[in-house]
């Protein structure tokens, strides 16, 4: 794991975002898009590699997550994510279009953010993050889940954060929902996810409300409809081990794909979830080739 070589701020007017850099400032911009509840520093391992192949590698907290802004009181919202994209891209990279490379949430961010914003996306780099799985879109009673939304709402703008003991602890926790993500890894994200709490323990920085996500109905069809809206390149890749978020069924994985005009997918051996942190080196070799 590096250090980064800069780390700034950027102010879009809408949201205050968290930027971590490695590589030539001029070079070509490959963003790095984390999965839900991490940070940009979960990179720190991957990004100077790619930087080392001639790009300026960028990796953002999103809002709600790590040191950026807090997420508006109604929760995380897609489009929300995807104007800051936008936004952050005419920052970054003003005329030209971008590479982006996105894990999990931030998989799913990359693909949504190709078929909305073509012009700034060059071509995108999916680490398992092709969607969920099908049984997540199976409900029945939309209104049901829009007054559940609000109750958990108003649970989230009364509570306070919820404080723990020692950094330890949290770092245990995490093992213990993603089991094959190391040890050193655990921890590594907690020493930069987390801060004191107004009670004295450790909370973590990601806001509570990007549970809430959005009240409004989200379907297949929706979601095939948004790939098929894809113009560039795509390169998937996901792992070969069984893990709690690896969970799409191979059937739905190539159905979702072949709905993408330009798609190719890469079934990395070892690996479960986190692909590009179990196996680092055979994930820079296709990245590598994919991006240039």
């Amino acid at each position: 794991m590096n250090e980064p070589d800069r780390a700034v701020f950027v102010d879009l007017g809408r949201a205050r975002l968290r930027l971590w850099q490695w590589g030539d400032a001029g070079a070509p911009v490959v963003l790095l898009l984390h999965g839900g509840w991490d940070h940009g520093r979960m990179w720190d391992d991957f990004a100077p590699r790619v930087a080392a192949l001639g790009y300026h590698a960028v990796a953002w907290d999103a809002r709600g997550h790590g040191d950026s802004g807090r997420l508006p009181a109604s929760g995380a919202y897609w489009n929300m994510f995807l104007v800051d994209l936008a936004q952050l891209c005419a920052e970054l990279s003003p005329g030209a279009p971008v590479r982006v490379i996105g894990h999990s949430f931030g998989g799913g961010l990359s693909l949504a953010f190709a078929a909305t914003f073509p012009d700034l996306v060059d071509r995108v780099v999916n680490i398992d993050g092709l969607g969920p799985a099908p049984e997540m879109f199976l409900v029945q009673d939309h209104a049901a889940v829009a007054s559940q939304w609000l109750a958990d709402a108003e649970k989230i703008w009364d509570r306070p954060p919820r404080e723990y003991a020692s950094q330890r602890e949290m770092a245990e926790k995490r093992k213990a929902i993603n089991v094959r993500l190391p040890m050193a890894w655990c921890e590594h994200l907690v020493a930069h996810g987390t801060t004191r709490g107004p009670g004295g323990g450790w909370t973590w920085k990601s806001d509570p409300l990007f549970r809430l996500g959005s009240p409004g109905p989200f379907t297949a069809e929706s979601l095939m409809a948004e790939f098929a809206r894809i113009r560039c390149p795509l390169l998937h890749l996901s792992g070969t081990e069984a893990d709690q978020w690896g969970d799409l069924p191979d059937d739905v994985r190539a159905r979702r794909l072949a709905a993408i005009a330009d798609a190719h997918h890469v079934a990395v051996a070892g690996a479960g979830h986190y692909v590009h942190i179990e196996q680092p080196d055979v994930v820079l070799e296709h990245v590598k080739a994919f991006l240039a």
